[in-house]
């Protein structure tokens, strides 16, 4: 009797400082439903929207080939603008153009874009500046946190010592995304500031911390006053927040489909929005031109890079591909599941905001065109979401 209460009382404090867990394990196979389910700030729609313009002279061989496609790809809703015209829009089941969609890391894009805001606006100095300018407590934890800059954190180069494991109740990006208190996580943070690529969602975290510290504000009514309000967003959104009311900055922006087009074409206008510049001209070269992309491994400043890529076992069969390859490939290493692996990417035209399960903002300057994709997961006998995606460009004269 004695050894079972000892054991029951052991599991329940396990249970207890493992609630996030809990949590993570309820909403393992995640629902549209379940987005009601979570604590949200509010983003209010605009006082002036923008409506994309609605020009669906496409063949009907066209929309059969995105239809048939499409249809049983566990896919929410694709759309695509070429213009500022609508040229599809289709939603699947019982959803429609009003439904709020889960972004997960397409929130990051956002994170980034109000960044470079907060540093036009002089709230942040230089993204040269070492971090600990903006949060000191770091120190605490790891000195060599005065060694990471902004930009660093920008371009997931900061070191930062944290799983990035998707499928471990227990990861930190899992406790990241359920506990009620995520700065007692971030307060802890270890870095070995080796400034190699490394994907980690916490970065976005820290930047969101940097930027309310230098704003003032709280990420969602920063993001409300310069970005949902000025680009004409039609609906009302919601950002997930901790239990202290903060906002899950690296996965959890909600909102519909056109409303997220909306940074896309921030981003195809060169920061103009209508006449008035929002975003400085270099930021947004610097994130779609390809070069300075392939000099970055494929990612800066909180952008994916469209972009081919290969995956290998081991680094030797990497560089072996490369190195017979007459374009400018680059190699990353990875993990999944564990294991490692090592892949070859060469840059295209082309970027993405790009979430888990699936979810794309893929913006191509030379067309003129935003695709966004929102789904379940990506099903589809022949194509990877993103590759699909870039096809239907190359489709698109």
């Amino acid at each position: 009797m004695k050894f079972r209460n000892t054991f029951g009382c052991i599991a329940i404090v396990f249970l207890l400082s493992s609630c996030y867990a809990l949590r993570a394990y309820r909403f393992r196979n995640f629902e549209l439903d379940d987005l009601g389910k979570f604590n949200a700030a509010t983003l209010e729609k605009s006082n002036l929207p923008y409506q994309f313009k609605e020009g669906r002279n496409y063949s009907a061989a066209w929309q059969s080939y995105l239809d048939s496609n499409l249809q049983n790809s566990l896919t929410y809703g694709f759309l695509v603008i070429r213009n500022d015209s609508i040229l599809y829009e289709k939603y699947f089941g019982d959803l429609d153009s009003t439904n709020i969609f889960p972004s997960f890391s397409v929130a990051k894009s956002f994170v980034g874009t109000l960044a470079q805001i907060a540093l036009q606006e002089g709230a942040i100095k230089s993204f040269g500046d070492p971090v600990t300018d903006y949060l000191p407590w770091l120190l605490k934890s790891d000195k060599d946190w005065k060694r990471v800059s902004i930009q660093n954190i920008l371009d997931m180069r900061s070191g930062v010592e944290s799983d990035e494991t998707y499928d471990n109740p227990f990861s930190d990006v899992i406790k990241l995304g359920f506990r009620r208190n995520m700065y007692r996580q971030l307060k802890n943070l270890k870095t070995d500031a080796r400034k190699t690529f490394e994907y980690k969602s916490v970065n976005t975290q820290l930047l969101a911390a940097v930027i309310e510290a230098a704003t003032g504000k709280p990420l969602p009514v920063f993001l409300q006053e310069k970005l949902w309000q000025p680009l004409g967003m039609e609906s009302n959104a919601g950002w997930q927040t901790d239990a202290r009311g903060r906002a899950r900055a690296f996965c959890c922006l909600n909102a519909t489909m056109k409303d997220f087009a909306k940074l896309g074409r921030l981003y195809l206008e060169n920061g103009n929005w209508n006449g008035k510049q929002i975003l400085a001209e270099s930021w947004v070269q610097n994130i779609l031109n390809t070069d300075s992309m392939r000099a970055r491994q494929g990612y800066t400043n909180h952008w994916w890079s469209s972009r081919t890529i290969r995956r290998f076992s081991d680094s030797v069969q990497a560089q072996q591909f490369v190195a017979a390859r007459p374009e400018n490939w680059y190699i990353a290493k990875g993990q999944r599941r564990g294991k490692t692996y090592f892949s070859a990417y060469h840059t295209l035209p082309g970027v993405f905001a790009q979430g888990m399960l699936g979810q794309y903002i893929y913006i191509n300057p030379p067309k003129n065109l935003i695709i966004v994709r929102m789904g379940h997961s990506w099903s589809h006998p022949s194509f990877y979401a993103q590759r699909f995606i870039e096809d239907l460009a190359e489709r698109i004269n």
